[in-house]
């Protein structure tokens, strides 16, 4: 007897009641529904080709004080430090680069000296490092502040929108 799926031999029609080849052993394969009807879904924008729309901050104060103005508001109704977070980020990374710099310096005055080539070596190595590391805490520190910040904005958005 010879295999049906030789090259030379036809298949034979199943028999009644018996799953055909397309079937499997696990009987045919399940019948295909038909899916939800596109169109629009609340909450999920307008067509089913349309990206739901993205979150937008809200929109600045014409009326938002100067610096001077924040920095003498004793209602406290205009912040200062969020006008002045940049102005520290950029300080606070001069400063780690001016304590790597000094580091990679005291490496080099190290190296100098008799027997401290490899001690000056890792200190040389590890300024760069220390530098990564001090100016990912400056960074992770001064997002903290915005965010607390940005936070403050968007609660007093909300209660002037009610």
């Amino acid at each position: 007897m010879t295999h049906p799926s030789d090259p030379g031999h036809s298949p034979r029609p199943p028999a009644p009641g018996q799953p055909g080849p397309a079937a499997g052993p696990y009987g045919p394969p399940p019948q295909q529904r038909p899916g939800p009807v596109p169109g629009p879904r609340p909450g999920f924008g307008t067509g089913p080709y349309e990206q739901p729309q993205s979150w937008q901050p809200p929109p600045r104060d014409p009326r938002e004080k100067g610096l001077l103005a924040a920095l003498f508001d004793v209602n406290f109704n205009s912040l200062v430090t969020p006008k002045l977070i940049k102005g520290f980020y950029i300080l606070s990374l001069l400063l780690v680069s001016l304590s790597a710099l000094i580091v990679v310096v005291i490496g080099i005055w190290v190296m100098g000296l008799r027997n401290g080539w490899l001690l000056g070596l890792i200190i040389i190595c590890a300024s760069p490092v220390v530098w990564f590391f001090q100016a990912m805490l400056a960074r992770i520190f001064m997002e903290a502040m915005v965010v607390r910040f940005k936070e403050v904005e968007y609660l007093r958005a909300i209660k002037d929108k009610d």
